[in-house]
């Protein structure tokens, strides 16, 4: 069966132990605690690794208008953009200023994390973490308990953690290496296991 909302929404629902939907536009507690919380938390967790999946590229528009002060230029950031994860080369400097980019960078590209509204393209991995944030947010609302929403809370960590790494095996290695996130949860480091000195 194909992954789509109402498919992610009762993966989040059965680790609550709640009833599942079998609509977003349902009247139950469930199908409304579901639809409030859907968008926000999968623009939460896209925007918290750079994941493979939701990887674009592409020219920023110079905009005509020149900062202030701090930088030669400003571009307008693509309207699908979550987060934006680095300008040409890793080392040129920018902020994020609302909608738009400021550098010194002429000719500036953009890789970024877009919004992917379509279940189908989610990563299986992302799946599984983007349905335990989801219990997470809404236990207390679906059940009442305090302590089942910080179960689900541990829940979503460590399917972060797994999704983070499945993720980091295509491609996305160095960076992930130098993840703080991890090496906060000592993951990676030179004492690691896994690290590749």
């Amino acid at each position: 069966m194909a992954v789509s909302e109402v498919k992610i929404c009762n993966l989040a629902l059965r680790k609550l132990g709640a009833r599942l939907i079998e609509s977003l536009s349902d009247s139950s507690q469930e199908a409304v605690t579901c639809k409030l919380f859907y968008e926000q938390v999968r623009d939460a967790v896209l925007r918290e690794h750079p994941w493979n999946f939701a990887a674009a590229r592409t020219r920023l528009a110079l905009l005509a208008e020149v900062p202030a002060f701090g930088y030669a230029h400003q571009y307008q950031l693509p309207v699908d953009c979550l987060h934006l994860r680095q300008l040409n080369s890793a080392d040129d400097e920018f902020v994020v200023e609302g909608d738009r980019v400021l550098t010194d960078r002429d000719g500036a590209s953009a890789l970024y994390t877009r919004k992917i509204t379509n279940p189908v393209l989610f990563d299986p991995s992302f799946v599984m973490a983007f349905s335990a944030r989801l219990s997470a947010e809404m236990a207390d609302d679906i059940t009442g308990s305090s302590s089942k929403a910080r179960e689900m809370w541990t829940l979503y960590l460590n399917a972060m953690q797994s999704a983070r790494l499945a993720d980091s095996a295509e491609g996305r290695e160095d960076e992930i290496l130098n993840d703080p996130w991890l090496e906060a949860r000592g993951l990676y480091g030179t004492d690691s296991p896994v690290w590749r000195g």
